[in-house]
Order: C-alpha cells, then structure tokens, then sequence
C-alpha cells in the first residue's frame, strides 16, 4: 500500500471519528435539553397521543384509513342451541373492514366430516356470503371436535361474520365448542356500506 493510500485512509478513519463524535456530543445536549424541559420519550409519546386524540375528537372530517395491528377474539358456544337455517352474528368491525384467519371447533358428522354441518358467511350486511372452510383432521375427532379453519377478507371487504346452521336439523352446542377470529389488518373501504348509508340516512330525520 502506498504511503498516498496509507494517508487517504487515515484521514477518512478520522472524518468518521468526528462525524460519530458530533454525533454523539448533540444527541447529548439534545437529551439534556428535553430533560430539562420535561421532555423525556414518555412525555414526548403522550404529547403525540393527546394531539391525535384531539384531532380524530375534534376533526369531523378525520378518519383512520389502515392498521396493521394484530388482535385476536375468541367466541365460546358451549351450550347455544341452534335450529335449521339459523345463525349466531361472530364479529362485526363496521366501519372498518378487516382480513384475517378464523378457527373453529364444532360438531360434525363422522362419516363425512369434510362437509362442515355450518357455513361461516362473510361479508358486508345484508352481503353475507358462505367461505370455504378447511378441515384439519389431524387435531379432529369426530363427531364432537372437528376443526375447520379460513381465511377471510382477501377479496371482497369483510366487516360481518355469521355462522350459520346448514345440517337441516337443530344442533345442540354442548361440547367445547369455540370461534377464534384473529384479524391483522383493517381499513376503511372506498364505498359506504349499507349499514353506514342506512345510519346516516336516519341521523339526517
């Protein structure tokens, strides 16, 4: 290595040497200031959180388009009762539409529990359409504990889910018998739903 190149490299060493030393030296006095003015990380957060909850309170025209936050639910129907054709109302996130996975533990019949004896529709009400439901065997056992499992809101936006009876006869829910629902992703959709258009028509009378 020549002694031009030895030099070049040593001079490039001592930039970076003084770049993280200015660096470091002003986000000192820079934390030193905040603490002096009460300005501390945590007090810096509620800041913000009281000028966005000020602004969505305040602001008529505010509203929240996509979060990417992970929550999960979990319905139990031990002991519900349900006829032929009836549905138990799961999840509703109007105005928000959401995606997500859905699980489920329900009865099934034993000789073809590949055909789930429910329909889980999905939609937008009074737009509710049946998914298809996946049946996982391997943690099944019929006809008391068949788990069917789905995806939902990766086409058409989804704010309702309903199960929904399809076995012709009244299925009583004695087992342990569950929903889970987790969602991951919300958003508002483009066009209004008919339950927003209908609320906001009776909120103009």
């Amino acid at each position: 290595m020549t002694a031009i190149a030895q030099t070049s490299m040593i001079a490039a060493c001592l930039a970076v040497l003084i770049y993280i030393a200015v660096i470091v030296t002003g986000n000192y006095f820079a934390t030193q200031e905040n603490i002096t003015n009460n300005q501390n990380p945590l007090s810096q957060q509620q800041q913000l959180d009281d000028a966005l909850h000020k602004l969505i309170s305040t602001n008529l025209k505010y509203s929240h388009t996509a979060d990417t936050n992970r929550a999960s639910y979990t319905v139990l129907l031990n002991g519900l009762n349900l006829n032929t054709s009836e549905f138990l109302l799961l999840y509703d996130s109007t105005p928000y539409a959401s995606k997500g996975h859905i699980a489920l533990n329900l009865p099934c019949d034993p000789n073809s529990p590949n055909n789930p004896l429910f329909q889980v529709l999905v939609g937008r009400a009074p737009d509710l359409v049946p998914t298809t439901l996946g049946y996982i065997g391997q943690i099944s056992e019929p006809p008391q504990m068949c788990i069917y499992h789905a995806q939902f809101g990766f086409g058409k936006p989804v704010t309702d889910i309903a199960l929904k009876n399809i076995s012709g006869r009244s299925i009583n829910l004695t087992g342990p018998h569950s929903v889970a629902i987790s969602t991951h992703e919300s958003f508002i959709p483009a066009q209004q739903s008919f339950m927003e258009t209908q609320h906001f028509n009776e909120t103009q009378h």
